[in-house]
């Protein structure tokens, strides 16, 4: 389910759509500074990233849905474990869940986004092992 080929496998590990190699980051989604940057090409097959200009706006789509399901979680536990709470601490517990989640979701909703545009390419993966290869029985 989460195996190499998947999209869940790219998108839990935030790897390359196609390739499921190289890192679709410039860095960790709770590292501010660069928070949700998306790099310009992938470091292993070379893929342009930025497929088109404000390629990535649908992906505000995404991370609503996201939001909503969030949203959901929340009352729906709170409901369950805490049903004599009032709405006020129902207000508070998702704005505190959302304030911690935004970073991972900004940054899941590029990658799933992207997910709906580029497929994984087996043989890319497998020309870049044969390379490899070819290359250290070239260096003996």
């Amino acid at each position: 389910m989460f195996g190499k080929g998947t999209k869940l496998y790219s998108i839990v590990r935030m790897k390359c759509p196609r390739c499921h190699e190289g890192d679709f980051y410039k860095g960790h989604p709770y590292r501010f500074s660069v928070m949700g940057r998306v790099k310009d090409n992938c470091s292993n097959c070379q893929l342009k990233y930025n497929i088109e200009p404000s390629f990535y706006h649908g992906s505000y789509y995404v991370v609503y849905a996201l939001g909503v399901a969030l949203f959901v979680t929340v009352w729906v536990l709170k409901y369950l474990f805490f049903p004599e709470a009032g709405p006020g601490s129902l207000l508070i517990s998702i704005v505190v869940t959302l304030a911690v989640f935004s970073p991972l979701f900004y940054a899941l909703s590029k990658i799933i986004w992207a997910n709906f545009f580029i497929k994984y390419d087996k043989s890319i993966s497998e020309k870049k092992v044969v390379d490899l290869q070819h290359d250290s029985g070239s260096k003996k």
